[in-house]
């Protein structure tokens, strides 16, 4: 089905069409085998008593199944396309929680705001490993966008209280929350809002991943 709809639509988000992507197609065939198990639930009504307990048997096997197979597959993609997606995440906004925070390879990156220091824009995280023990890169292709379309690379990274060079890899403990402040190159104008700040990073031996704010208020 999605090698259909990219067939069609190579960028579905070209079109306007950022709902078709691999978690949406998945949450659809999960929603369509529920009401397809519940109608032939509500069809065993009709068959003989011993027919009718063997279906509900099998309907409960069979969903138990198809349901563990699409959360793996939701958990972790293994087509080609939903990793390549996985790997470029867009945040558009704070979440229910009025937080701005994604997850990429098992690190949550909490967006916690971004500030002027001078004419330098500063912008602060919040790292959380959920997985094991592991290193943690920000790649050179980091920046923070001008509004008039402009490109500020990082100059400088603290880690808690130490300073590291921006290519520098770090350590993440699981399950500690680590800080992390990127001063970014000084901007020509007064930047009170940035359209996008684009973060390329990597944990451990895990392919590149870029992860997208967009919108961001620079105080």
């Amino acid at each position: 089905m999605w090698g259909l709809i990219t067939y069609v639509f190579p960028d579905p988000t070209v079109f306007g069409l950022s709902f078709l992507n691999w978690k949406n197609l998945i949450l659809f065939m999960s929603a369509f085998v529920f009401l397809c198990v519940v109608y032939l639930g509500w069809y065993a009504n009709r068959l003989p008593q011993m027919l009718k307990g063997a279906m509900l048997v099998i309907l409960a096997g069979g969903l138990s199944v198809i349901f563990f197979a699409l959360g793996g597959e939701y958990a972790k993609p293994s087509f080609d396309f939903a990793r390549d997606q996985q790997k470029f995440i867009e945040n558009g906004g704070a979440n229910l929680l009025g937080k701005r925070l994604e997850v990429v390879d098992g690190v949550r990156i909490e967006l916690l705001g971004c500030e002027k220091i001078g004419r330098q824009p500063n912008c602060a995280f919040e790292l959380t490993n959920t997985r094991l023990d592991s290193e943690f890169r920000f790649e050179s292709q980091t920046t923070l966008f001008e509004e008039s379309g402009g490109a500020l690379s990082v100059d400088r990274m603290q880690v808690g209280s130490s300073k590291f060079t921006y290519r520098d890899a770090f350590p993440l403990v699981r399950g500690i929350p680590t800080r992390v402040t990127l001063a970014f190159e000084q901007g020509r104008g007064d930047l009170k809002q940035a359209p996008a700040l684009k973060l390329r990073v990597r944990v451990g031996r895990e392919e590149d991943a870029v992860v997208k704010f967009n919108e961001v208020d620079i105080k």
